[in-house]
């Protein structure tokens, strides 16, 4: 059984607090997959790169992020934590 991960892209003002370990609100996301399901791991990208910025697990389902007005991710991986620098 594989893993299926889904994406979800956030404008730049979300950026500096992902890469702080915050989690994802609804107000940051510009695009989600409209298949994630609550529960389902998601990489998190930045809107001008498409560059991943983090995963996490999806709170609420993807067609609800966007017109949501609190939290949709739970981050718990994100760039510059220990894990992500463990090579560096």
């Amino acid at each position: 059984m594989g893993l299926d991960t889904h994406t979800v892209i956030v404008d730049k003002g979300a950026i500096p607090h992902i890469i702080n370990g915050a989690d994802v609100m609804c107000p940051g996301i510009v695009n989600a997959d409209e298949n994630i399901g609550e529960g389902d791991y998601v990489i998190i990208k930045e809107e001008s790169h498409r560059k991943p910025l983090a995963i996490g697990y999806a709170l609420i389902p993807g067609s609800s992020m966007r017109a949501g007005s609190g939290k949709a991710i739970k981050t718990i991986h994100y760039v510059g934590d220990d894990l992500w620098n463990i090579n560096a």
